[in-house]
């Protein structure tokens, strides 16, 4: 084993040189795994309303088959942040602050070797300490409506399904048709903008946020992410979601069972979206055609399709996204990414998670290369299986395996099978 396999090897087991991470009070994104989408970042004991939290990844992943090269590479992502809630700290009801920062390092495998156009990691992203959301929130009427402003993440509130954060794969993070189309604030980087969320009841909601529409470049001129001001000629992007879902809480619903006993109901939540960017856009660097505006449109539906009516919690469900966006001025014009996820596989770890996801995106007929011809491909497919294994309420362990079809998508190239080990930490 080379000396920098070994080292790989020892981060990912001994993952406390590198950085942390902060908590968000809702799904963020990279993955969901850390917002970011996924799983809940539990936290320091509050003092006074002040709460600290953390989140460390680090992972090993391989090029066994296809791309350029057969190589191991190693990478982290280390999120640290903190959140004040101002009624607990000096009796102001309802406002909250919210900061985090996230160091990522590393060198991720879809540069080195498979160059798959969606990035095979949600935490691959350029080494750089980054500020990462910076914002004060206001309740109202007991949480039925709340402002947000500052440094925000579209990720981590719009777009987002509660299954789909399972998987490593960013087509399964942030809704390509917005990560590849727009200039958009994304896991790694946030964007000066304003959110308003109306939640009348438990079951729908409504929410819009307007951004500025250039967050900049996050290997160039923001690699730290202070490019806090709006800018005149940076535009607005705007997004806005509405969702329902049903049977909220899964509330038991009493003799529904064969023998008279209590039973769960099977809960879901689905979402109408989309986003709209007063910039001007092309449909690829080759081409010259130039629109004055662009936009686009999602569905997403979560749905439980079986949960055992025990004690332990084994639960099956599914997920589907659908994105849709204009032919002449994007580089993706549909998505759609599906799955499932099963918690409880074995008997005793009822906390464990198994995923099987699909994914599949669509480029324009648009695009041009270097030459001005039109591309002789214009899709990638992913398929992923991951199983989440809980060490203990801090700590997961999680292999995976993909299988990435026409990586690139814009010219023919060989299926990449990449496989990896994750480990997940968090306080």
């Amino acid at each position: 084993m080379s000396n920098s396999l070994l080292l790989s090897s020892l981060f990912i087991f001994f993952p406390f040189p590198a950085g942390i991470a902060v908590a968000q009070d809702t799904v963020a994104t990279p993955t969901q795994e850390m917002t970011p989408s996924t799983t809940e970042v539990p936290s320091l004991p509050r003092l006074n309303g002040l709460t600290f939290s953390g989140l460390l990844i680090t992972e090993l992943f391989g090029n066994l088959s296809g791309g350029t090269q057969r190589t191991v590479i190693w990478e982290s992502l280390s999120i640290l942040g903190m959140h004040l809630d101002f009624e607990k700290a000096v009796h102001f009801p309802g406002l909250s602050l919210n900061v985090s920062g996230l160091y990522c390092a590393g060198y991720g495998l879809t540069d080195k070797a498979v160059h798959d156009l969606n990035v095979l990691s949600n935490i691959d992203s350029y080494d750089s300490l980054r500020l990462y959301e910076a914002w004060l929130q206001q309740d109202f009427a007991n949480g039925q409506f709340s402002i947000r402003a500052g440094q925000l993440l579209a990720d981590a509130e719009f777009f987002v399904s509660q299954y789909s954060g399972l998987f490593v794969n960013s087509s399964f993070g942030a809704l390509p048709v917005v990560s590849l189309n727009f200039s958009s604030p994304i896991f790694p980087i946030a964007a000066p903008g304003i959110r308003l969320r109306t939640q009348p009841n438990e079951s729908f909601f409504l929410e819009a946020a307007a951004f500025s529409g250039n967050v900049g470049d996050p290997t160039g001129n923001n690699k730290h992410n202070l490019r806090l001001p709006f800018r005149d000629n940076d535009g607005i992007l705007i997004f806005a979601e509405m969702g329902y879902t049903l049977n909220p809480g899964n509330a038991p619903e009493k003799g529904s069972s064969t023998d008279g006993t209590a039973t769960k109901k099977l809960s879901g939540t689905y979402k109408l979206g989309g986003c709209f960017d007063s910039g001007e856009f092309s449909a690829g660097d080759n081409n010259p055609s130039v629109h004055r505006y662009n936009y686009a449109i999602y569905l997403l539906a979560d749905q439980e399709l079986w949960h055992s009516d025990s004690a332990v919690d084994r639960t099956l469900a599914f997920f589907c996204r659908l994105g849709f966006a204009p032919q002449d001025r994007n580089t993706m014009t549909a998505f759609v990414d599906s799955g499932l996820t099963l918690q409880g596989l074995l008997a005793g770890r009822e906390n464990d998670l198994l995923g099987l996801g699909f994914s599949y995106g669509q480029l324009s007929d648009s695009l041009l290369d270097d030459l001005g011809r039109k591309v002789s491909n214009h899709n990638e497919t992913v398929v992923e299986l991951t199983y989440r294994l809980a060490l203990n309420s801090h700590a997961a362990l999680q292999p995976d395996l993909q299988c990435i079809l026409n990586p690139g998508g814009v010219r023919p190239a060989a299926t990449a099978i990449v496989a990896g080990l994750r480990c997940t930490l968090s306080f």
